[in-house]
């Protein structure tokens, strides 16, 4: 299964700048060829994983598979850490459509989380932050 080898990747030891550098890419590569079973597979065992591992997958995900990945990032949002919260956010940006828009504003507390960051956070998490707004308005 291409899950186990992204599984394996993803928690491995990674260095920071090799992660940034070239790590992204091929994470992304793996996620690439996921099957509908290997996200499924995904899916079920996210909840698992680190906060380290789970940060890893978010800041991964881009439109490419938005039935899957837009699923997996909606359950990474269930989070305290803030970091992971913040990357999963910024990655939902390419996933956003009338159905997406409509779940996140009819969650009281993950607005509330999304305000709580917006007023403690610098310029650039308030730009991905009003991106996201402008994008959840637009189906609204």
């Amino acid at each position: 299964m291409v899950y186990d080898r992204l599984d394996k990747y993803l928690s491995g030891y990674l260095p920071m700048d090799y992660w940034y550098d070239e790590g992204v890419d091929i994470a992304r590569e793996i996620i690439a060829d996921l099957k509908p079973c290997d996200w499924e597979m995904l899916l079920e065992k996210v909840s698992t994983k680190d906060v380290e591992w789970k940060k890893k997958i978010a800041y991964c995900l881009y439109d490419r598979d938005k039935e899957y990945g837009s699923s997996l990032l909606l359950e990474l949002l269930d989070t305290e850490d803030e970091e992971l919260f913040e990357i999963a956010l910024d990655s939902l940006r390419g996933f956003v459509d009338k159905e997406i828009a409509v779940s996140l504003v009819r969650d009281p507390v993950l607005i509330s989380k999304m305000v709580k960051l917006y007023h403690d956070a610098g310029k650039p998490t308030r730009a991905v932050l009003d991106d996201l707004a402008k994008k959840i308005n637009g189906y609204l």
